[in-house]
C-alpha cells in the first residue's frame, strides 16, 4: 500500500510549468511548490527560464520581449505534463498526433505549432514552439 501511496504523490505532485503561449506570470510557478529549481538568462531578443523538477526532467521556457513564452522544450528521464505545457496548443497537439499508428518520434509542423519529440523509457526529449513568435535572429534549432 504505501508503494501506491508514492505513485500516487509523485503523479499528483507535477510541477505547474508556464503554457505555451501564455505570459510570464505564469512561467516558473512549479519552483513555487518546491518542485522544481530555477535559473533565468537573459538573451538579446528572449529570456530563457530553466527548471529543473525534482526528477531530473529539465524544462526550458523561452519568453519573448513581449512577455509571452514562445516556445518550450524538455529533456529527462520523465515526460512533463504536455497538457500544462502546451497549454491551449494542447488540443491541436493531440488532433495532429491522433491519426498515429506507429510509435517513435512525433514530428508536427502545422502553421501556427511545430512540436518534435521522441524518446525513450528515462530519456525524454522535446519542444514546441509557435513560428510566428520566435523573434528574429534566433534560429529555431537553438530551440532545445
Amino acid at each position: 500500500m504505501p508503494a501506491i501511496a508514492f505513485i500516487t504523490l509523485q503523479v499528483c505532485a507535477q510541477p505547474a510549468w508556464a503554457a505555451l503561449g501564455g505570459d510570464a506570470a505564469s512561467v516558473g510557478t512549479g519552483q513555487a511548490h518546491a518542485l522544481a529549481s530555477a535559473r533565468v538568462q537573459a538573451a538579446e531578443t528572449y529570456t530563457l527560464h530553466e527548471l529543473v523538477s525534482t526528477t531530473g526532467t529539465k524544462i526550458h521556457e523561452y519568453l519573448g520581449h513581449d512577455g509571452k513564452v514562445f516556445a518550450v522544450s524538455w529533456q529527462g528521464p520523465f515526460r512533463p505534463n504536455l497538457r500544462q505545457l502546451l497549454g491551449v496548443y494542447y488540443q491541436t497537439y493531440l488532433n495532429a498526433a491522433r491519426p498515429r499508428i506507429a510509435h517513435g518520434p512525433i514530428n508536427i509542423q502545422l502553421p501556427g505549432l511545430v512540436i518534435n519529440m521522441s524518446g525513450h523509457q528515462r530519456a525524454f526529449y522535446g519542444r514546441a514552439y509557435i513560428p510566428d513568435r520566435v523573434p528574429q535572429g534566433l534560429a529555431t534549432d537553438e530551440i532545445r
